[in-house]
């Protein structure tokens, strides 16, 4: 990722496009209001960018016959409205296309889904993708698996993430699992929204960085007006305060107060004041806290507030 004046970034993707070997490579910008999204440079080695349990070394990610296939982003929305035509999110049981079972399935971290998803998507139970076990729970958690019962030679299943490299990843693992129909959203929801505006998509979509979300508008401002009317249903994490349940007109993540939970949540402001910045009780009362922040503004680097930033319990 690089964050930049926008003709120094697109200076860097012409030098980077010079190489023949990255000359069709998808380049994805995304704006911000708030200074550098990356304020600082930092390059290091990295065996995988997407970790999971017992690692990536042993998947032939470079096959592209293994990796799921790719749906332009005006396929992908082809693919949705045929299985959402009623107008309504469709049931795993009859959503079907062209004669064939489908599922629509969330890639990504629980936290993600609850600020935006397409409708009709499963909502991912982890908060790290590498804990994620669609399609490999064992039998005691065949109630929370999608996954866990469909026929696989015979279920289209079409996956989504933020930009479409835990998707190669993890269709990587399924196919190794036995699933065969296994498609994905090309360049990620960040380049549907830039090419298909917001149609069949509910909320903002989560970013990991100081902005946290961004509307389908900062992708593709003059489809705004297309934008699918907010949903929520009985039970829905999505758009809620994670502590109350208290529905959200504006809504983005902060982070739990207590330094040693650091958990990333939704809040309306009345919770945040009464919990002082955290996620339960007993991170209330915890000894290490960070000092409450108003509206949406992120904590700085852990290590500043180990280091004697921390607020005292004596006035709170």
């Amino acid at each position: 990722m690089h964050s930049g004046p926008t003709k120094y970034a697109m200076a860097y993707v012409d030098w980077i496009k010079d190489d023949d070997r990255f000359s069709d490579i998808l380049v994805q910008i995304s704006p911000t209001t708030t200074g550098h999204a990356f304020p600082r440079l930092r390059v290091r080695y990295k065996s995988s960018l997407v970790q999971v349990e017992g690692g990536t070394s042993d998947l032939p990610l470079l096959d592209p016959n293994v990796r799921a296939t790719p749906l332009a982003p005006f396929e992908w929305r082809e693919r949705l409205q045929a299985m959402n035509k009623a107008g309504k999110p469709f049931s795993q049981e009859d959503a079907l296309f062209l004669g064939r079972k489908s599922l629509l399935l969330d890639v990504r971290n629980g936290y993600e889904w609850d600020v935006g998803h397409f409708q009709g998507a499963e909502r991912p139970n982890v908060d790290s993708f590498r804990n994620t076990t669609f399609g490999l729970s064992g039998q005691e958690e065949v109630a929370s698996d999608p996954l866990a019962l469909i026929d696989k030679e015979n279920t289209d299943i079409l996956m989504y993430c933020t930009g479409g490299i835990r998707c190669d990843v993890f269709s990587a693992i399924l196919r190794q699992k036995g699933f065969r129909n296994l498609y994905t959203l090309s360049g990620g929801v960040s380049n549907y929204l830039k090419n298909e505006g917001p149609a069949d998509w509910v909320g903002n979509l989560f970013v990991f960085d100081s902005r946290l979300s961004l509307p389908p508008s900062a992708y593709k401002p003059e489809a705004i007006a297309e934008t699918s009317p907010k949903i929520i249903f009985e039970g829905s994490t999505f758009a809620r305060c994670y502590l109350c349940g208290s529905e959200l007109l504006v809504f983005r993540h902060r982070n739990c107060a207590n330094i040693d939970c650091n958990f990333l949540f939704l809040s309306c402001k009345t919770c945040v004041d009464k919990f002082r910045g955290c996620c339960s009780l007993e991170c209330k009362d915890a000894p290490r806290l960070r000092p409450v922040l108003p509206g949406h503004q992120r904590y700085q680097k852990w290590h500043l507030y180990r280091d004697g930033v921390l607020q005292s319990k004596s006035k709170v």
